[in-house]
């Protein structure tokens, strides 16, 4: 994988999780009949097993999660500036 392909899969991994939850939580609304908001958690049985906390988690994030994604932006610039610099100080000891 090129640089740039690695790039564009971590900047643009919190829209895809950011969409991946709010898909969740309107299909298992809608399977289970569940309602899902951001008030307060309720009970949301699928397949015998309780998942209103879960779903709950995942709908505030679904809700605001989007509103984070320029601070996980900066954050990841940051974290990959890092490893630039370790790598390109790494590739220039080593000659």
């Amino acid at each position: 994988m090129t640089k740039r392909r690695v790039l564009l899969l971590i900047f643009s991994a919190p829209i895809i999780f950011w969409m991946l939850s709010v898909v969740i939580v309107l299909g298992a609304g809608e399977i289970g009949n569940c309602e899902i908001h951001e008030g307060y958690v309720n009970s949301c049985s699928l397949s015998g097993y309780d998942f209103g906390e879960v779903l709950y988690s995942l709908g505030l994030f679904a809700a605001w999660g989007l509103l984070l994604v320029p601070l996980l932006w900066g954050y990841m610039f940051v974290g990959w500036g890092a490893y630039e610099i370790a790598a390109y100080a790494y590739r220039r000891l080593k000659k």
